[in-house]
């Protein structure tokens, strides 16, 4: 994961949301071309992945079943929480995407 570029977060300089943000977090992720964010869980939190450039392929997994979803930019994903994902860019181009969670009630 360490060619994986986080561009900002809640936790360093260039911060996407305010402090006060209560339980938000944020960050913008670039994937090379034929980079994966590896597999991770969304736990406790919902997850709202919105593609700034580029194409991506996020595949979800509840059970044994994989969902793969085509993201283009100006299209968003809500992962509910408790879901099993990675986030894909299977194409030649640069993609960056922006991922912000919270919470779940």
């Amino acid at each position: 994961m360490s060619s994986i570029t986080l561009l900002a977060s809640v936790r360093r300089a260039g911060r996407l949301l305010p402090r006060r943000a209560a339980g938000l977090r944020a960050g913008v992720v670039v994937l090379r071309p034929g980079e994966v964010m590896p597999w991770h869980s969304t736990k406790s939190r919902e997850e709202l992945l919105i593609p700034l450039r580029g194409s991506l392929r996020v595949e979800s997994r509840r059970s044994r079943r994989v969902r793969r979803i085509p993201l283009e930019s100006g299209q968003c994903l809500l992962l509910p929480r408790q879901t099993l994902h990675r986030v894909i860019n299977g194409s030649t181009k640069l993609a960056r995407y922006m991922y912000v969670t919270a919470p779940a009630k």
